[in-house]
């Protein structure tokens, strides 16, 4: 009893801390602010945060950042796909392919509307490429074997078609059984002739020279026996009509022999004549149907549509038959099985000494975006010593993977197909580019 009565004096007597006494002044509010602990990132922000520091500039060591040097560059192709129009406006008469079809060179792909008969136009082409090469060799003997078809539903290839039949038939008279050719037969027979009856008349020219060398012989003797008057002057004359009419007669078969010649002469002329119209008629028939093949050439531009080489063919839009066309509307394009691609850049001369031949290019075409099919690769072949149009210099550019993109997808080739490109020129590190900034601001 008397030691809790002490412990109660105590407690009594010995007065409150500062703490405790501080505490019974402070509200309920400002405790609960002055208790608060807080979390771990407020402790710890400035350690975190230089942690974070310390590991970009780390980072920005091994991070490599490329230069680029930019410019336009335009696709060129070596063997581009073939694009094909309507030649004219009108129907789509007859469609003769189908989409993505394997074609061969000169195969029809289309017939466009036209006033002729598109199956009679090619059965002349046929025949006019059967009997050209002959033609050129001057083997018109084809033309027998090989007569010119009766052609009637030409359209606007009637006219030329009829031209060159005249000239045709006039050609055929050239020919075995024709009327020159048995003309120049006859002549040649006239000829033959000739030759047999000059061989004749020199025959006999020969004997009366014989004939006239002995009588000049008598003659001789007659008139020693006339001057010696042993024989009578009658008798010499009649000796001496028979010498002169021995004579005249050889030179009668002289004037034969020359009349012989000239008819010969003349026949040979004729032949000769005949000859050159045999040329002339030849050089008629070649280019008369030189004309009718380009004229032949000319309406199958404008209603065919005709492969150029072999390859694959794509339609451009849809097509059906009876459709009208617009002249000039792009139809197919025909793709060949192999094309080379390469790029022609042109490079302003800003950081024109940082490119080098081998250096990588990333190539964005304009007409394929580049979120949706990628980018080409490619590389740099050859800069341009001279520059061009507005001070820039060209740089040639190979294609190693073509027109497949980094997305694994293959553009199709149009001409003219424009991009920009980006040459890599260096990858410098992110340390070096800090360094480098941190240089010229000291510098300055």
């Amino acid at each position: 009893m008397p030691d809790q009565s002490i412990s109660q004096i105590r407690e009594i007597a010995t007065p409150p801390s500062l703490e405790e006494a501080g505490m019974g002044l402070i509200s309920t509010e400002v405790q609960d602010i002055i208790s608060y602990r807080p979390q771990w990132i407020i402790r710890k922000g400035n350690a975190v945060f230089f942690l974070v520091l310390v590991l970009l500039l780390a980072l920005t060591w091994f991070i490599e950042y490329p230069d680029r040097v930019k410019g336009s560059l335009r696709l060129v192709a070596i063997n581009p796909p073939k694009l094909l129009i309507a030649g004219t406006a009108g129907k789509l008469e007859k469609l003769l392919v189908k989409n993505e079809e394997e074609v061969f060179k000169g195969q029809l792909l289309a017939y466009l509307q036209s006033t002729a008969s598109h199956q009679q136009v090619l059965q002349l082409r046929s025949w006019i490429d059967s009997t050209e090469r002959y033609i050129v060799n001057a083997d018109l003997n084809v033309l027998i074997s090989r007569p010119l078809p009766y052609l009637a539903e030409l359209g606007e290839l009637q006219q030329v078609y009829e031209e060159f039949s005249k000239v045709n038939a006039e050609t055929m008279q050239l020919l075995a059984n024709g009327y020159y050719q048995q003309k120049k037969k006859a002549l040649l027979k006239d000829i033959a002739y000739l030759r047999s009856i000059k061989a004749n008349i020199e025959q006999q020219q020969a004997l009366l020279a014989k004939e006239y060398e002995l009588q000049q012989i008598d003659f001789n003797a007659k008139e020693s026996l006339a001057k010696e008057k042993v024989i009578a002057p009658l008798e010499f004359n009649q000796d001496k009509s028979k010498m002169l009419l021995k004579k005249q007669g050889l030179e009668q078969m002289n004037a034969q022999i020359i009349n012989n010649q000239i008819t010969g002469h003349n026949k040979q002329k004729e032949i000769l004549e005949l000859q050159k119209y045999f040329t002339d008629q030849e050089q008629q028939f070649g280019s008369s149907l030189f004309t009718l093949k380009s004229k032949i050439e000319e309406w199958m531009r404008l209603y065919m549509v005709v492969a150029p080489e072999n390859g694959k063919v794509l339609f451009i839009s849809y097509l059906q038959e009876n459709q009208l066309l617009n002249i000039n509307q792009e139809l197919f394009y025909v793709q060949p099985p192999q094309s080379s691609f390469y790029g022609e850049m042109l490079v302003a001369q800003t950081g024109l000494g940082k490119i080098k031949a081998g250096q990588p290019l990333i190539i964005r075409t304009e007409s394929y975006p580049v979120n949706e099919f990628g980018y080409l690769k490619g590389k740099v072949e050859y800069i341009g010593s001279m520059p061009g149009n507005k001070d820039s210099f060209s740089v040639k550019v190979t294609l190693p993977d073509g027109l497949r993109t980094n997305y694994g997808q293959t553009i199709f080739f149009r001409n003219n197909l424009l991009a920009t490109a980006e040459i890599i020129t260096d990858n410098r590190k992110l340390t070096d580019r800090l360094l480098g900034q941190l240089k010229d601001i000291l510098r300055r």
